[in-house]
């Protein structure tokens, strides 16, 4: 089962495993990041509306010289005790991270919005992440290597930290970086794709 467009569509993000989740879809896609510095939490009376704006921007940068495409931003973060816990920016922050995540459960929230010309559509995806109890050597030994670095929290449940892991509450492709099942509802629902062979786009 592959899925079309009737527009080019642009993934606005540099993230491998955005990428491979819009690829499930079987549409083709370019991908043009945004240079764009993300805005400031602190600038946000509420977590969900960072990483909306996270992603708004994104979708905003590229759409306003691509106005044809289908343009598509993401953004994840991971929240613990009301603390977005963003990318960690060198090992002593990467290993803070961890510890305080170890044991409990937090939040992973993931925002998409997707922009076509002057139209703009955006949801969010929330999911419950629950850790074992991590030894200190385990910590230790994941933060030697390259892996927590790019991920927000400091973790990616589709990596060797995954192991991490005791278990999950809603969208798994959620908390990697792209609620593709939802997009895929919000782009048909919106006219935006079609199954392949389908004689008319969705109104």
């Amino acid at each position: 089962m592959k899925f079309t467009s009737k527009h080019p569509v642009i993934l606005a993000s540099q993230s491998p495993r955005r990428r491979e989740l819009l690829g499930l879809l079987g549409i083709p896609f370019e991908v043009t990041p945004s240079e764009r510095a993300e805005p400031d939490p602190n600038n946000f009376q509420t977590v969900l509306g960072y990483v909306m704006a996270c992603a708004q921007q994104k979708a905003a940068d590229i759409a306003q010289h691509e106005k044809d495409a289908l343009v598509i931003g993401a953004d994840t973060i991971v929240v613990l005790d009301g603390d977005i816990l963003l990318k960690p920016q060198d090992k002593n922050q990467a290993v803070a991270y961890l510890q305080r995540l170890s044991g409990r459960t937090h939040e992973v929230i993931t925002a998409v919005t997707v922009r076509q010309g002057a139209s703009e559509l955006s949801f969010h995806e929330r999911v419950k992440v629950r850790f074992y109890e991590l030894p200190a050597s385990w910590i230790v030994a994941y933060t030697d290597t390259e892996d927590p670095y790019d991920k927000a929290g400091a973790y990616g449940i589709q990596t060797l930290s995954g192991l991490f892991v005791e278990g999950i509450e809603g969208d798994y492709n959620a908390v990697v970086g792209l609620p593709v099942a939802k997009l895929l509802q919000q782009l048909t629902h919106a006219g935006y794709a079609r199954i392949e062979g389908a004689h008319d786009y969705a109104k």
